[in-house]
């Protein structure tokens, strides 16, 4: 990276530190605010130990054991870097993990001041490694007026590139009117969106940690679904919206989704174009976690969608390798998911 580089502005945000167009750049990368975890974890599926039956003390113990593990990962900032020179990382974009510290059980002042306090940390650790770190907010989105606010103050005040938000917002669907606001001060402010399912916790994907393997999938596919059936993309052409671990199930069964718009006109009252026009909408990251995979999802929505992502730190440790050597995909492709691509949503100059 040299001085000479630097970010453009197409939004209220200020010029971060100069950054290299060659950058690598991982969109997927989570921490934890200990003092908001600590709050906020009896009420995230990630402290849930499971009651499966055979499951003994031993194997809920190694658990625990990872997930301190996982958790001194997330808040450690000079680890992380340690690991992302290893993964030849050069920036991270840093969000808040949404299963561990979510925010939708929280009425609405104590979300907002936990999402404040998240903010506030998030935004130091840019300050102290604005070379190496990218930060997004956390919102209370299932209070729509104050996940506004706190939007517009992370925007404006914070100098943060957008948000992380899950795929609903408490019993709100992320297509629901009443979120109408936030999607038109997301797009007004220029906000990147990065969407990260916080959990599933219907008691069908309580079983084996299926919330974690099936069920993660399943909701951002059903995230994506109602960005496009109750209109989003449609209202809010120019929104920057990518879709973790490769946008889950929704971009390997379109074939089904766009044969429903043409059969079936109910599926077409908010929108104007076949689904898979909207899908090529979105970007997604590249932590599909086998290479067929991401081969699929760059055939389906083009190679300039994907986003080079590991899931820190529970992921793909390999995240640049995992896409370089991909051998079915071109070296312009590859170049693309692991720099260009991210440095392109982010509005980052070349």
């Amino acid at each position: 990276m040299t001085s000479s580089d630097a970010r453009t502005i197409d939004s209220p945000r200020r010029p971060l530190a100069p950054l290299a167009g060659a950058a690598a750049i991982d969109v997927h990368a989570h921490i934890i605010v200990p003092e908001v975890y600590a709050v906020a974890a009896e009420h995230n599926i990630f402290c849930e130990l499971p009651s499966d039956p055979g499951v003994t003390d031993e194997m809920r113990g190694k658990i625990k054991e990872r997930a301190g593990l996982v958790l001194g990962r997330m808040s450690d900032l000079s680890e992380r870097l340690a690991k992302m020179d290893a993964m030849g990382v050069d920036i991270q974009v840093l969000s808040a993990s949404l299963v561990h510290q979510g925010l939708e059980w929280a009425d609405a002042q104590t979300g907002l001041r936990l999402a404040r306090t998240t903010n506030d940390w998030i935004a130091k650790a840019v300050a102290a490694r604005p070379k190496r770190f990218i930060g997004l907010g956390t919102l209370p989105l299932h209070v729509p007026s104050l996940a506004v606010t706190e939007l517009e103050r992370c925007m404006r005040e914070l100098k943060l590139a957008g948000v992380a938000i899950s795929t609903t917002a408490g019993g709100l669907e992320l297509g629901d009117p009443a979120l109408q606001p936030f999607w038109e001060a997301a797009e007004a402010l220029g906000a990147v969106i990065y969407i990260h399912p916080g959990g599933n916790r219907d008691r069908r994907f309580k079983r084996f940690h299926l919330w974690n393997s099936v069920g993660q999938a399943f909701e951002e596919a059903m995230a994506i679904s109602s960005l496009m059936y109750d209109g989003v993309l449609e209202r809010f052409p120019k929104l920057r919206i990518c879709i973790s671990h490769g946008g889950g199930y929704m971009p390997f069964y379109m074939g089904r989704i766009d044969r429903n718009y043409v059969e079936k006109a109910n599926t077409r009252v908010n929108m104007k174009k076949p689904p898979i026009d909207y899908l090529r909408m979105l970007y997604f990251d590249s932590c599909v976690y086998e290479r067929p995979v991401l081969q699929h999802l760059v055939d389906k929505v083009g190679a300039d969608r994907v986003l080079l992502g590991s899931d820190y730190p529970v992921g793909e440790v390999k995240p640049v390798e995992f896409v370089t050597e991909t051998q079915t995909l071109s070296d312009p492709q590859k170049q693309q998911i692991v720099k260009t691509n991210a440095a392109s949503w982010l509005g980052l100059a070349n």
